[in-house]
This record gives structure tokens, sequence and C-alpha cells, in this order.
């Protein structure tokens, strides 16, 4: 598969992925459930 983007483009798009279920996010997280609130998270 041939690569359409530039060495440089390639790397600016990926340093904008961020990581998903990271540490804080899942403190969050737990401490909402904790208190009771519900919610979905679509990870599409």
């Amino acid at each position: 598969m041939i690569d359409h983007l530039t060495k440089a483009k390639r790397s600016w798009n990926m340093s904008r992925i961020r990581g998903k279920n990271t540490k804080p996010e899942m403190t969050v997280r737990k401490a909402l459930h904790a208190a009771g609130f519900r919610f979905l998270t679509l990870g599409k």
C-alpha cells in the first residue's frame, strides 16, 4: 500500500491521535459511576 502523505504530514496526523481509557479518564469515570451517574462511551 502506497502512503500518499509526506513523512512530515503523516507525523503531524499521528501526533494528534490520543489514547483512550487513560488513567485520569478512568479515575473520573469511576468516580462519576460511583456517584450514580450512568452514561455510554461511544468507542467507534
